[in-house]
């Protein structure tokens, strides 16, 4: 089993960088950290992962409802002002659509389609919902954003919360998530699992899907280790045991600029990226 330092990184293709990260700085309260060569580094001020954004050009493809990223406000009333607010600039951002405000899994959220392909939410949790046993409703931040971070939209995006995934099996994943990732499984149900590393908040939910479109390894997540000693000796046991273990594709070792990594496909055929 590995035993991974964090998850660090999610990985996301867009069409155009252009279009899609003026989505993110604007409308979800993202810094842009880095761009350069078809990519860009973003950060959300409460939120330690960084999400890497790779431009696909116009053959991207349109992602599953069931592949996107979430970010949470601290109050329910923030929804109906996102919903609002996002709706009446949907020409301006080349925003495909707008749910209305909903419940659904315990969340009170509104997702939109952007330009890039792929959809976004918008949540709110009543964190009280943690004293039941759902830990992933407590708050993803130690202080609030002020109002002058994020001025003139009536809500704040607090934190980038969670990014999801499909899967075939999910009793075989969740095994592999705890057995060979490391990861740790900290709720869901009979219809989905919640999988997150023990050291922070943020987490992937994986739902079950009968008919599954599989994505490109620019939409993957970043498990960090503690040296570059252990990526190489994490690509050495994943070679020698990858039908074992259900490595479905596993890509050469690579060293850039000091760091070491790798790409790997999971039982699932989603892609997983370990790095030090």
């Amino acid at each position: 089993m590995l035993k991974p330092a964090g998850l660090v990184h999610g990985h996301y293709e867009c069409r155009s960088l252009d279009e899609t990260l003026p989505i993110f700085t604007d409308l979800l309260a993202l810094e842009v950290v880095e761009r350069k060569n078809g990519e860009a580094a973003l950060k959300h001020p409460n939120t330690a992962w960084l999400l890497i954004v790779h431009e696909g050009g116009p053959s991207a493809s349109k992602k599953p409802h069931n592949n996107h990223y979430g970010f949470r406000v601290a109050n329910h009333t923030e929804i109906e002002r996102a919903y609002e607010y996002i709706a009446a600039r949907k020409a301006q951002y080349r925003i495909k659509h707008v749910t209305t405000p909903h419940e659904a899994h315990f969340a009170y959220s509104i997702y939109f389609h952007e330009p890039g392909g792929n959809d976004l939410e918008i949540e709110y949790y009543n964190p009280r919902a943690a004293a039941h046993g759902r830990s992933i409703a407590a708050p993803h931040w130690k202080s609030l954003l002020p109002q002058d971070r994020f001025p003139g939209r009536g809500y704040i995006p607090q934190a980038m919360t969670h990014g999801t995934l499909e899967c075939d099996d999910k009793a075989a994943s969740e095994r592999f998530y705890r057995e060979v990732l490391g990861l740790e499984i900290v709720g869901g149900g009979r219809q989905s699992v919640y999988i997150k590393h023990p050291s922070t908040p943020w987490y992937i939910v994986v739902l079950p899907q009968k008919k599954r479109t599989y994505l490109s390894p620019a939409n993957r997540f970043t498990l960090e280790l503690a040296s570059a000693e252990e990526v190489a000796d994490a690509h050495r046991r994943f070679a020698a045991s990858a039908k074992e273990i259900g490595i479905t594709e596993l890509w050469d070792l690579e060293e850039k600029n000091g760091r070491v990594s790798f790409i790997f496909g999971d039982p699932d055929r989603n892609w997983w990226e370990l790095a030090a």
